[in-house]
């Protein structure tokens, strides 16, 4: 894979997505590689946004209420791959059902952008940040269509689009309760 293969993979179902195609590992190494260090990430560019530049997003929580917020925002994180994972398998319109790693990996994959959106936590402006938070979410929906495309339908037909809107809407709706959970602490 090239520096630029991430970048095309949004965008079609054949960039980056054959060779993809070709590797079966297992949900335990997708979830090392790829989910692990990604969340992490997530869950620590939130414990800087408020240890570092907390005053630009409230002056009135506590650290441990953030902190203990942030913690189950990481465990969620891992739970809901293994929810969209599973809502994958069950959604794809196949003969036989996909191998569920398979199915973890697309998952994993897909929430990528939306974790790596978090690194704009590292400037204290939550417009930005919220706007980083939409173009993540944006980008995971294309590669979960590429990726349903090239790795299960293969026929970017109006099927896969269907099944693409109906595991997004489901991915969105965890999204949002992730998100929910970040403001909890602020209610």
């Amino acid at each position: 894979m090239t520096p630029l293969t991430p970048f095309r993979m949004l965008f079609s179902s054949q960039h980056g997505w054959e060779e993809l195609a070709t590797r079966h590992p297992g949900s335990s190494r997708v979830y090392s590689r790829v989910v692990l260090p990604a969340s992490t990430l997530a869950a620590a560019m939130l414990l800087y946004a408020y240890h570092v530049n907390g005053s630009a997003y409230t002056t009135d929580l506590s650290t441990l209420r953030w902190d203990v917020m942030v913690l189950l925002f990481w465990c969620a994180c891992w739970g809901s791959v293994h929810l969209m994972a599973g809502f994958i398998r069950m959604s794809v319109h196949a003969e036989a059902r996909p191998p569920y790693a398979d199915c973890y990996r697309l998952a994993a994959l897909s929430a990528l952008p939306i974790w790596l959106s978090s690194i704009g936590l590292l400037l204290p402006w939550p417009l930005f940040n919220a706007a980083l938070g939409a173009m993540g979410l944006l980008a995971s929906g294309l590669l979960l269509y590429h990726g349903l495309d090239a790795l299960f339908e293969h026929d970017d037909s109006v099927r896969t689009e269907s099944l693409a809107y109906t595991v997004f809407s489901v991915g969105a709706l965890v999204w949002s309760l992730l998100v929910a959970l970040i403001l909890l602490p602020f209610l």
